[in-house]
Parts: C-alpha cells; sequence; structure tokens
C-alpha cells in the first residue's frame, strides 16, 4: 500500500544546525530485556584523505549539509525467541543499505522520486528475507516490526509493518501517518469492533504483519516536508501508556528534542511501563 501527498513548491533544504533529533529506548518496568531498537542518522558527503601536503585536520572529512535524515524504530515482537535479534538484525541492515547507496537528490532530480519508493521496499523486504532465514537457521523466530522515516529535501517517506507508529505535528495538528497492523485494527475496518472497545481488546496487541513473520504488508507514505514539522516515532510501549492528545500537546511545546523524549518517556514509566519504550523526536532546533 502507498500513499503520497501532493507537493507544493519546495523551500530551502533546512541546515544540519537548524534540526535538532534525539531517541531514545528503555526495557520499562516489567520486561526483563529490551527488544527495542532505534537510528537516528543523517547522510553526508565524505572523502577519505590518504596523504596530503596540508597540516592534518585541514581538510574535513565531511560536507558541512546532509544528504539526508533516517529515523527508524524497531520493535521485536514478544515472546519470540529471538525478538531482540530481530529488531537488531533489521536496524543494522537498513543502516548498512543506505550508506552503501548510490546517491539521489529529489531537489534536482523529483522525478525519481518512484525509485526511492522501490529502494525503500527493496531494503526492508531483504531484511524481511534475512529473518527468514535466521529463522529457518536457528529454530527460532525473529519477527521485528519497523517504522522507518526517510527524509530527503524536500520530499519524506515513510516505510512501516507492524504497530510502532509516526506522527507528525504540523500548525497545531497531529497526524499519525503508520497505520497499526493489529487484529484490532483489521476489526475496525471491518466494521467488527469499536476503537473504545479496541483499545481494552487483547487483539491491539496481535500483529498481522511485522519484518520476519510470515505475513509482510508493507505501508509506504510519501510527503511534502516544511520547516514547521516536529515528529515522533514510538513503540508501542509508549502508545500504551500515553494518548496521542498527550502527545501532541507534548510536541506543541517550545522544547528540545531531547526533553520531549524524556518527559515522554517518563510518562509511560509512571503509568506502569508495561512494555518496552523506545522515542525518537525530530523538530526544528528551539533558540
Amino acid at each position: 500500500m502507498t500513499t503520497t501527498a501532493v507537493a507544493t513548491t519546495p523551500l530551502r533544504k533546512p541546515l544540519p544546525s537548524e534540526v535538532d533529533v534525539f531517541g531514545l529506548t528503555h526495557a520499562g518496568r516489567v520486561r526483563p530485556k529490551n527488544a527495542d531498537h532505534f537510528l537516528v542518522a543523517s547522510f553526508h558527503r565524505a572523502i577519505k584523505v590518504h596523504a596530503s601536503s596540508l597540516d592534518g585536520g585541514a581538510l574535513p572529512p565531511l560536507s558541512t549539509d546532509s544528504r539526508g535524515y533516517i529515523f527508524l524504530v524497531a520493535d521485536g515482537v514478544g515472546g519470540l525467541a529471538h525478538a531482540q535479534d530481530g529488531s537488531a538484525q533489521a536496524t543494522d541492515s537498513m543502516a548498512r543499505y543506505f550508506l552503501e547507496g548510490s546517491e539521489i537528490s529529489l531537489q534536482t532530480n523529483p522525478e525519481r522520486e518512484p525509485e526511492v519508493i522501490e529502494r525503500l521496499r527493496t531494503a526492508v523486504s531483504r531484511v524481511h528475507s534475512a529473518l527468514l532465514a535466521f529463522a529457518e537457521d536457528t529454530g527460532g523466530a525473529a519477527a521485528t516490526t519497523i517504522t522507518v522515516w526517510f527524509g530527503l529535501w524536500p520530499r519524506g517517506f515513510i516505510v512501516h509493518a507492524g504497530d510502532s507508529r509516526c506522527y507528525r505535528f504540523r500548525d497545531g495538528t497531529l497526524d499519525r501517518l503508520t497505520t497499526d497492523q493489529t487484529m484490532a485494527q483489521v476489526m475496525i475496518d471491518a466494521g467488527a469492533m469499536s476503537r473504545e472497545a479496541a483499545e481494552g481488546s487483547r487483539l491491539k496487541h496481535v500483529l498481522v504483519s511485522a519484518v520476519g513473520s510470515s505475513q509482510l504488508d508493507l505501508q509506504v507514505v510519501a510527503f511534502d516536508l516544511t520547516h514547521r514539522d516536529r515528529w515522533l516515532l514510538c513503540s508501542d510501549g509508549l502508545t500504551r501508556h500515553v494518548s496521542d492528545d498527550e502527545i501532541r500537546d507534548r510536541l506543541a511545546r517550545n522544547e528540545s528534542a531531547e526533553a520531549a523524549c524524556n518527559a515522554l518517556l517518563q510518562l509511560a514509566l509512571d503509568r506502569g511501563g508495561e512494555d518496552n519504550i523506545t522515542v525518537v523526536v525530530a523538530r526544528p532546533r528551539v533558540g
């Protein structure tokens, strides 16, 4: 499933100094291990100097501008023998895939957007195949949710499977750009269960799609980026205890990404911390 937002006139790409990103993860108060993983990364042009007549450090290894950003949350499916291995392998594999990929500029080549989407699908599909092979070799499943945010100015992309989430806060409005791939959501979509009933149902935590599981149905979303956007990615350990309204109110504050992550984590812990909790926040830099 692919959803594409209508493009508008692109703005100047923000400088890295104008972007504030932070992520954290916590085992919570109940589970003995943390099967969540996250990634926050930017891409830069780089050179490796093997020899030069200039003094050491005179040549910068990286450009001052970034090619783009990637944010990722992976939540190993609880109860499986290798839940932590699944999320770790997914995070590592996605990072390596983007590191080794050739550069694309959507500012100068906007017609290459379908190629970006296909690359994202390919990257996650490779992780899926690798986890299925890992399960066969070890005799234990290693499925994981995955939610990847990829920003390549002036467009952004999300590729998603499972029930981790991605939210966008823009102009006072919070939008959830991912759909929970759970049995409860299937029942809601079929009209067999209300959203209120789903919140208290065990089906809320039964996945119908995950990387490394028997079923993978990737959701891909494409959208415009603006300087006003504030983003949050999280595992369901956060949304189990913290409502969308509370997430909106936190992102609306004039505070750093680190402060927002810590406040939301603490709120989830104060309410029981029944699952692993991971939060990534990206926003324009404060001050």
